[in-house]
């Protein structure tokens, strides 16, 4: 028995004028399952993601998550709903560190009368939470400080998927997650991926 079904596509559509990109898709995904979509350039793969992840509107069909319809007409929606997701490029910031790019539009100000005043943010805080939240992932970077131009494809990978971990609740979208990656990273994100199932219920 697969357990409860969390997200749910039904006669999904999305086209670009005459191009039916996403064409009739149902799709279901059960807790703590991990699937892969298969399929040639420009079949649609990412659009779909983008469609279920609220960057696109979809011109029909129904989105169900946790077996009530859902109404994704942004990413905001998609995120309210505990969707995250990680597209080709990552989202991430190379000229930010790995704190500010785990806390990217979603900084956390000092909680004081002029921290919240003033918008400051509190930048202790988040330090220590990324580094606590990265090395739950059992991710290691050598300087947590280091700009993320500098580090290595899978680095930037695994940054991007602590990110998306830290604020998603239980469904984790990825976007060709090992494109451009050698041999060595591509296990250790795979292996990741593996342990966001099996420790974290993603």
């Amino acid at each position: 028995m697969k357990g409860k079904v969390v997200l749910e596509t039904k006669g999904l559509c999305k086209y670009f004028g005459g191009i039916k990109a996403v064409n009739n898709v149902d799709l279901k995904l059960y807790e703590n399952e991990i699937i892969g979509l298969v399929g040639d350039n420009g079949a649609g793969k990412s659009t779909l993601i983008k469609t279920i992840a609220g960057l696109y509107k979809r011109d029909a069909g129904k989105i169900y998550i946790n077996s009530e319809e859902a109404d994704i007409n942004n990413p905001i929606d998609a995120r309210n709903l505990g969707i995250e997701t990680v597209y080709q490029d990552q989202g991430l910031i190379p000229i930010l560190d790995a704190t500010s790019n785990l806390f990217l539009g979603r900084e956390k100000l000092q909680d004081n009368i002029i921290g919240r005043f003033f918008k400051i943010v509190d930048d202790k805080y988040m330090k220590k939470e990324a580094a606590r939240v990265l090395k739950g992932l059992g991710i290691e970077l050598k300087d947590i400080n280091s700009e993320v131009y500098n580090l290595s494809g899978g680095q930037r990978q695994t940054v991007a998927l602590g990110r998306a971990v830290h604020w998603g609740d239980n469904i984790l979208i990825l976007d060709e997650p090992t494109n451009n990656l050698g041999v060595k990273q591509e296990k250790k994100v795979l292996d990741l991926i593996k342990k966001l199932r099996d420790e974290f219920n993603v």
